[in-house]
């Protein structure tokens, strides 16, 4: 509740959710559903909803009012004990992508943390099933793709690219694709989270690509590795096919669309939460921002 009362005092300095949802980084329907929770549970409302314009009820200033001095004291309060609290320790359950925190991006990230924090400890569930967090206990999750609507605090903390590829050999010998139905007509590579390759394409429109695999993973090294040999054409994070690409293993396609970017989200209980998973929130959103490519 304590979170979700800062977040309405944050809200507030904002012309529209739209605009608040960008500047505080958190997702548009997550926002909203957080400040109508809220409302509900006073059982009044705080905004006027109007067109280009976000501003306060009567009730709704008059719980600013009471609100923000004590919340400020309280963020206060919380900042001088983190400050003074050297020896910081916890349990954390990270749910994560088992492809995605095998990757060269991730590597050496936790064993610079625990080098930080050796009194806190990291508890990994690591799989590329997207395991149902309203059914889990957990504390942290990072979650790759747009999310639909939940329960939970979501942060997107950067975008990975993907490319469309394939091995030379096989292009030559089938031609190289110049439209979706030319691709249709060529063997396909898929990574089972990522059913539907999507792009946009030279004018900015989103458009979708059904494939039809002859080859099925769960794991993104082994994708690449049956694009390397020939089997098929693979849409795939460029992460883990730029070493390929760079010496001529591996060869982009249909270069007049460009693959959608994907979300890296960092996902956490919309509650208060230890000071140790914050340490490891604030750790990855720094981390995991920085660019890869």
């Amino acid at each position: 509740m304590l979170d979700t009362i800062d977040l309405f005092i944050k809200v507030n300095r904002y012309n529209t959710f739209h605009e608040a949802a960008v500047k505080l980084n958190i997702p548009l329907a997550t926002l909203q559903r957080r400040i109508k929770k809220l409302e509900d549970n006073l059982a009044l409302a705080l905004f006027y909803r109007e067109r280009g314009c976000l501003r306060l009820t009567e009730p709704g200033k008059q719980f600013y009012t009471q609100c923000l001095s004590p919340v400020e004291n309280l963020q206060n309060v919380l900042d001088n004990f983190k400050g003074h609290s050297h020896n910081k320790k916890g349990s954390i359950k990270l749910i994560a992508p088992q492809n995605f925190m095998k990757s060269e991006f991730v590597n050496g990230l936790f064993k610079d943390f625990s080098h930080r924090f050796p009194e806190i400890k990291i508890h990994m569930v690591l799989s590329d099933e997207r395991l149902d967090l309203k059914n889990t206990e957990f504390d942290l999750a990072v979650r790759i793709g747009k999310l639909v609507n939940s329960q939970n605090i979501c942060k997107v903390i950067n975008r990975m690219d993907f490319v469309l590829a394939a091995a030379p050999e096989l292009i030559a010998e089938l031609g190289s694709p110049n439209t979706f139905t030319d691709l249709a007509k060529l063997p396909h590579i898929t990574f089972t989270p990522f059913k539907n390759w999507k792009f946009l394409d030279h004018d900015g429109q989103y458009c979708v690509f059904h494939p039809e695999p002859n080859f099925i993973a769960n794991d993104f090294e082994m994708c690449a590795l049956a694009a390397l040999e020939g089997r098929g054409v693979y849409y795939g994070p460029l992460l883990y096919l730029k070493k390929h690409l760079k010496n001529g293993e591996l060869i982009t396609l249909l270069n007049d669309f460009q693959p959608i970017k994907r979300d890296i989200n960092l996902i956490w209980p919309d509650k208060l939460i230890p000071h140790s998973t914050r340490l490891l929130i604030d750790y990855l959103s720094e981390k995991l921002s920085e660019p890869y490519i």
